[in-house]
């Protein structure tokens, strides 16, 4: 298993299956999760680019919107998805590890302060939204 490859996670899921099995849902813990930059899934930078923390969840590039809010999840632990960062919000100041670095070089920018408006990185988010993201015109 590997926290940074998603294809090693099922792993995890087969641990817990052999060794917890299935609890009753009333002893397990409920969860929202924040979809508001995971439609693309994590970042992983290209291999062997970066030999300090690539910094991947600082402003990751490519990114979008992921599953929209709900409370109606159909995954029995998750009580409901949420945009917890403001789409947009950039994460801070990103220099990917590089000692004494102050440009993020996946941007080419000091990249704006954390909780700042990056209408750029709203629009990344928004063009990769997935799933993608629809206008209702009805009306107007």
């Amino acid at each position: 298993m590997n926290v940074d490859d998603p294809s090693t996670w099922h792993w995890t899921d087969r641990w817990f299956q052999q060794n917890v099995g299935t609890p009753p849902a009333q002893e397990l813990t409920h969860l929202v999760v924040d979809t508001s930059r995971n439609g693309r899934g994590a970042w992983t930078p290209p291999a062997g680019k970066y030999s300090g923390d690539p910094q991947t969840w600082c402003n990751a590039p490519g990114r979008g919107i992921g599953a929209r809010p709900t409370a109606n999840t159909s995954v029995p632990l998750v009580d409901a998805y949420l945009w917890i960062k403001t789409v947009g919000q950039s994460d801070g100041q990103c220099n990917r590890g590089i000692p004494g670095g102050t440009i993020d070089p996946e941007y080419g920018i000091v990249d704006p302060a954390a909780g700042a408006w990056w209408p750029e990185q709203a629009k990344s988010l928004v063009r990769n939204a997935n799933p993608a993201l629809g206008f209702n015109t009805v009306g107007h």
